[in-house]
């Protein structure tokens, strides 16, 4: 008995350290993006080393039934069940680019692992959270700082030993997802936010929302949908009323910031400015078509691509079965933009419901968008009902994981974001971190009626 007791405490210990390793790794996509995403030994980097070992701890858990009882978790396995049926055909064609394409999907492997570990072991949620609190903190503060850096050109010059890539390479919309977490956690979650924290915050959040038009709305919705519904306006309404003080002082006085920036898409060095007259500029062109030159083309250039893939879906040839995932998409519709100086094109239509569209067909794009519903009724239904409890830490910590995915959703809906690790790892953990934590609490609702 001793013995038996010994391992089911190891096995237990296990899924502790590859939660902490988990953890590990999304704080490096996060700090670090595509930087620390190549890290490894090609072709295992590090986030595919904890996409087996994760598969591992699934089957370790004993769990991976019970996950399966979660209505979202059934409908992801079937959209998976869908993608790989429309990626195996085209391995002998397009070789590793296939799998490539196919992990827009494929990473919800982690929303497996994560759920059933935290179903193993309910105690594992609260570590989650904390560490989710802890993150949030750190990057709220550090998020923007981090972002100019990385994008000088003078940073660019530190890179891996093989001079490919820099270390530290993040995206606006990354940055913009993870300080919409942390304006999310100081809203929810956290008693009081310093000042000091609060300030750094809206720096960085002025930042990325003067660069990128995605990033901006990736911030806005999911805080503005997450004050709304805890019923936190008025505390939120008068950071935005002093901010409007700052911003119109801001545009009447010219006040900019200029520094030099590598562009994401060409790889090119570039002068950037962050003023309040580039965040309206930013915020007018979502609506307008005739912004400037550099606003308008990547957003006419995506309007066009987005046409014609609805036009041989929707009302063409594709319309079951998508062109499948390995295909260039850019190339083989014409519209090819270069990554960079000796690097290959851009292969997503830059958001990801239109590339299920495009690689999957209807079916697929039908069964994404069932599945974003599900996880979305999941998580308001259980919000709800811990309001109907009176639990409102349980209430906002599912506020907060629902609308810190939202964001993330956002996001993908004008960059590529799910289809790379950096971003799509976070969001299919989140994704497991909610059914796990409805899970749980289902269960204790259940425990504390039959105790009653």
């Amino acid at each position: 008995m001793t013995a038996i007791a010994t391992a089911r405490a190891q096995e237990r210990d296990l899924g502790d350290i590859y939660l902490r390793a988990l953890a590990g790794l999304l704080v490096g996509y996060a700090f670090l993006g595509k930087g620390f995403a190549y890290f490894g030994i090609p072709p295992l980097f590090v986030g595919e080393m904890l996409f087996l070992g994760g598969l591992v701890m699934l089957l370790r858990s004993g769990c991976l039934l019970a996950t399966c009882t979660a209505f979202p978790n059934l409908v992801l396995l079937i959209l998976a069940g869908w993608v790989v049926t429309r990626t195996v055909p085209f391995l002998g064609i397009h070789g590793v680019d296939a799998i490539r394409d196919s992990v827009v999907v494929l990473y919800g492997a982690f929303a497996f692992v994560v759920c059933s570990l935290v179903i193993e072991k309910p105690g594992r949620l609260a570590d989650a959270l904390r560490f989710l609190g802890t993150f949030s903190l750190a990057f709220g503060a550090s998020g923007g700082l981090l972002y100019v850096l990385s994008t000088t050109s003078l940073f660019s010059v530190i890179t891996w030993p093989d001079g490919a890539l820099p270390i530290m390479s993040i995206r606006s919309g990354e940055v913009a997802s993870h300080l919409a977490g942390a304006a999310l956690y100081g809203l929810l979650l956290r008693r009081r936010a310093g000042v000091a924290w609060t300030v750094l915050l809206l720096l960085g959040i002025g930042a990325v929302s003067a660069q990128s038009r995605g990033g901006m709305l990736a911030i806005i919705v999911p805080v503005a949908i997450a004050a709304v519904i805890s019923g936190r306006l008025a505390r939120l309404t008068r950071i935005v009323v002093v901010l409007g003080l700052l911003f119109s002082t801001s545009l009447a006085l010219q006040l900019e910031f200029e520094f030099g920036r590598v562009d994401e898409r060409t790889g090119g060095a570039e002068a950037r400015v962050v003023s309040a007259e580039q965040f309206l500029t930013n915020a007018l062109s979502i609506l307008d078509d005739q912004g400037p030159a550099e606003l308008s083309g990547p957003k006419q250039w995506r309007l066009m691509w987005w046409g014609k893939i609805q036009d041989y879906t929707l009302h063409g040839p594709y319309f079951w079965t998508g062109k499948g995932f390995g295909i260039g998409l850019a190339e083989d519709d014409g519209f090819v933009v270069w990554e960079g100086e000796g690097q290959t094109t851009v292969r997503s239509p830059h958001n990801a419901n239109i590339t299920m569209l495009a690689r999957a067909g209807v079916p697929g794009l039908t069964l994404w968008i069932f599945l974003m519903l599900s996880w979305f009724a999941m998580m308001l239904r259980s919000m709800l009902e811990a309001r109907r409890r009176g639990e409102e830490e349980w209430a906002n910590a599912f506020l907060y994981i629902g609308c810190y995915l939202l964001g993330i959703l956002v996001d993908s809906s004008f960059d590529v974001a799910l289809e790379g690790p950096m971003l799509g790892i976070w969001f299919w953990c989140l994704f497991g971190l909610g059914v796990g934590a409805s899970l749980v609490y289902r269960a204790a609702g259940s425990e504390t009626a039959a105790r009653r």
